[in-house]
């Protein structure tokens, strides 16, 4: 019976000490990793780190990778250790593709020497998240494609591709995401034109994994306008809309845009392009109505 007693008590003892184990780390109990394998040759490896502690203003902390046999993983540039800001609360590392055990983060708290560490985690394949993409001309030859991103998780970079017709798009260019991030995070890519037309945009969205994904279109003219607007878009809009068929000649001339609401009210405006307009941020969702010269169109706010 003792011996079965003496048992059951070193069970316990193991099942709270593993249950502890499994709990957040006290001194970062928000901290994640992820790591994930490159679409690169050569091969390496990406770890990217969020929810850090800050520590202690304008101290300094460090971040080792540590592998299997307890001694640090070197980064690619051959760095034991990462310093840790403490105006940053997220890191990425590229290293060797070696199994990682545990990162260990030293920081400073009340001017006291802290280490906490977390686990890693092979990433996953979660696309980006985009809250926002809009396509506009900057000057009568350039066209300005601006995006945001709500949530990175794994993302590599995005290819801007252009399209004349709207269906065969080549890439144009390429921006480096920020590859984990849990805040919003703002793009642009400045494309000059081959020449004055109508053109498409969309973005190729390529994951760590290699994986991508395709974004909405959008709409960019640079032809010559006649002061006569053929078309609004995007119709319904969310913020910003370029007046197909209007110059900068014609934004720019008092009185020769107005926008209105349902109550007749006029609404106010900014230019954000050659042929491209922003309405008040206060401006409600609803139909509003677009006076150019002599032509009206409608344009629904979502």
């Amino acid at each position: 019976m003792y011996v079965m007693k003496k048992f059951y008590l070193l069970i316990m003892v193991l099942a709270g000490y593993v249950t502890t184990m499994a709990q957040p780390d006290p001194d970062c109990p928000l901290a994640v990793g992820q790591y994930f394998n490159m679409p690169a040759s050569p091969t390496f490896c990406k770890l990217f780190l969020g929810n850090l502690p800050a520590g202690d203003p304008s101290t300094v902390g460090t971040i080792s990778l540590i592998g299997g046999n307890g001694l640090p993983i070197p980064d690619i540039n051959g760095n034991t250790a990462q310093p840790l800001p403490s105006t940053s609360t997220s890191a990425t590392i590229e290293y060797a593709c070696q199994g990682i055990v545990r990162v260990e983060i030293n920081f400073y708290s009340g001017g006291v020497l802290k280490e906490c560490t977390l686990v890693p985690i092979a990433g996953g394949p979660l696309p980006v998240k985009l809250s926002a993409f809009n396509g506009r001309l900057n000057t009568e030859t350039e066209a300005t494609l601006a995006w945001t991103s709500s949530m990175e998780e794994n993302s590599y970079q995005y290819e801007v591709q252009r399209s004349a017709d709207g269906r065969s798009f080549t890439t144009v260019g390429k921006v480096t995401a920020k590859g984990m991030s849990f805040d919003a995070v703002k793009y642009t890519f400045n494309d000059p034109l081959p020449g004055a037309g109508a053109y498409y945009y969309r973005l190729n969205m390529v994951d760590l994994d290699g994986k991508s994904e395709l974004s909405k279109v959008v709409y960019v003219n640079s032809k010559k306008g006649s002061s006569i607007v053929t078309k609004i878009f995007p119709n319904p809009f969310a913020s910003e809309i370029q007046l197909i068929g209007a110059t900068s000649a014609d934004l720019n001339t008092p009185g020769k845009v107005k926008v209105f609401n349902m109550s007749g009210q006029q609404i106010n405006f900014r230019i954000v392009g050659a042929n491209a307009i922003a309405l008040d941020e206060k401006a409600a969702k609803g139909l509003y109505f677009i006076k150019v010269g002599e032509s009206i169109h409608k344009a629904l706010k979502k």
